[in-house]
């Protein structure tokens, strides 16, 4: 009996490694400096559930940002390409546009 239990919490274990190891790599990330101390960092993910985790890891990103917890200078976004579409970001500071960004 307690062979039987120890191999199934073994392959219990095996599995939500196997899984959690999998769902890590849903997108790329890709890094941009823009030369006046900011930057850009895009979450790309070429599937519905690459981007869902995408979003959700940038939103974390941000609202460490927005606390003061990040740095504050880089913008996290999360892209869609599963669909081709593209999306542009523009980053405005209260003196002017700093950057447009076009992702495609």
């Amino acid at each position: 009996m307690k062979y039987s239990i120890l191999a199934a919490t073994v392959a219990l274990g095996l599995a939500c490694a196997d899984s959690a190891s999998a769902s890590a790599a849903q997108y790329e990330t890709y890094s941009v400096d823009l030369h006046f101390g900011y930057g850009l960092r895009a979450l790309v993910a070429h599937s519905p559930a690459g981007y869902a985790q995408a979003q959700r890891d940038a939103d974390r990103a941000e609202g460490a940002r927005h606390v003061g917890l990040g740095p504050l200078t880089i913008v996290t976004v999360a892209v869609d390409n599963s669909t081709g579409m593209a999306k542009q970001i523009r980053w405005v500071a209260p003196a002017n546009t700093v950057a447009v960004v076009n992702i495609h």
